[in-house]
């Protein structure tokens, strides 16, 4: 197919794609031609998705069912697989999946499953509900094998909820009430070093400083509790030490070696000092380099990066726009994630379409992401998301209907 010019291209192909869907799956765009800018993102929540082993569903540890909605419910990488023709047939150009990675199964604390993924025990690990490394094998070939292209969502930021204070946090004095939290398992640690070094109370462990040894954010707009503190008590990652570093390049590094994976998608990227992401993309170190090396020494030049900001602007202005650039190219132009999830277009769509702000705050919007953002093109998109109310919430359907058109014609990735 000759290619369309690049606004209207994403939204044709997917109106091709849901009247033509066999002809789309029958003609697969080779994964290392295409662009990462023609792209139609498709996210699922595996263990929420489509259950195509029901033998790994119950790990036997009471984090499993299907009728309690803080626990798992069987979805696995093998019932992502089986539904491709699903996703293909509805224009997807590629399938952005929540961390598959071996999981903090429940908190107590929390009375919560860790079903999402994003309370990493292992990051190296599939975690057994969602099957074994060659499942997720077959599911990155199967998918490439149809042009789609497969990102895996990545946490950086923190593991699970390990430790914490049974009683008040003293900054002079932190070890005192800290304790560490007994998982159902019997664990009270990450399994993968050095992860495991989270006993505050050990001389070795401090002197480690694996982790930053502090409480929950109180306040949001403190920079040091945003950058070194808990988010919701998950146990902070000392990112400005080197071997955490190293594991965090090695850890992900492995899932483009092993799987093949085409891009990730950063969790939390706020919340991680930016020059992180510049030795997490491109450290030379010849053990565990740079994902970007990895990448391209893997026959993936184009892999995409992408990160979480979670930053909505008021009307008429562009603070959290900045601060979500500061993310991908620094004050001094050193270029950090190539691109972050674009959070304020998403807040004016939903202004605008479903809570009947004027049109002059989306025509704000889309001039001035064109100024702030040195690629908005490569941005992700979206009118919502897991992590908030869906637009039908607050908004009826004909507003649904041009927020998603918006989404598909605007410079991003929809």
């Amino acid at each position: 197919m000759p290619l369309l010019p690049s606004p209207l291209r994403p939204f044709i192909l997917c109106m091709l794609a849901a009247c033509c869907a066999p002809v789309w799956a029958a003609e697969p765009v080779p994964v290392a031609a295409t662009d990462w800018r023609d792209q139609i993102l498709y996210f699922l929540m595996i263990d929420r998705f489509e259950d195509g082993d029901p033998g790994n569903n119950d790990q036997g540890a009471g984090e499993y069912d299907p009728a309690d909605g803080r626990k798992f419910s069987g979805g696995d990488l093998a019932g992502v697989e089986r539904q491709l023709d699903y996703i293909q047939g509805l224009g997807a150009t590629a399938v952005w999946i929540t961390p598959p990675v071996a999981n903090q199964w429940w908190s107590d604390r929390a009375q919560f499953g860790g079903y999402h993924g994003y309370w990493a025990s292992d990051f190296k690990a599939v975690d057994a509900h969602f099957g074994a490394l060659a499942d997720y094998r077959s599911l990155a070939d199967a998918m490439h094998g149809r042009g789609l292209r497969l990102v895996q969502d990545i946490v950086v930021n923190h593991t699970g909820d390990y430790f914490g204070w049974d009683a008040g946090y003293d900054p002079a004095r932190p070890d005192r009430g800290f304790a560490l939290r007994r998982q159902a398992d019997g664990t009270t640690a990450p399994s993968q070093p050095p992860f495991d070094r989270n006993d505050l109370r050990r001389r070795d462990h401090r002197k480690a400083a694996i982790y930053h040894w502090t409480p929950q954010i109180r306040d949001f707009s403190d920079p040091r509790q945003e950058l070194d503190w808990q988010l919701a008590d998950l146990d902070d990652l000392n990112t400005e030490t080197p071997a955490v570093r190293d594991a965090l390049r090695d850890s992900y590094g492995f899932w483009i070696r092993e799987v093949g994976v085409d891009g990730f998608r950063v969790d939390t990227a706020f919340y991680v000092p930016p020059d992180f992401f510049t030795d997490f993309l491109h450290a030379d170190d010849p053990k565990r380099p740079g994902v970007l090396k990895v990448a391209v020494a893997n026959g993936k030049p184009q892999f995409h990066l992408f990160g979480e900001g979670f930053g909505i602007d008021k009307p008429y202005e562009d603070a959290m726009a900045r601060k979500i650039e500061t993310y991908a190219r620094g004050a001094d132009g050193v270029p950090r994630l190539p691109a972050m999830i674009n959070f304020p277009l998403y807040g004016t769509l939903g202004d605008v379409f479903a809570r009947g702000h004027p049109p002059g705050e989306l025509g704000f919007r889309i001039e001035n992401m064109m100024k702030v953002h040195a690629d908005p093109w490569r941005m992700p998109t979206f009118v919502d998301n897991h992590d908030v109310d869906r637009f039908l919430a607050g908004g009826d359907e004909a507003g649904l209907k041009q927020a998603l058109l918006a989404i598909m014609t605007l410079p991003g990735i929809p």
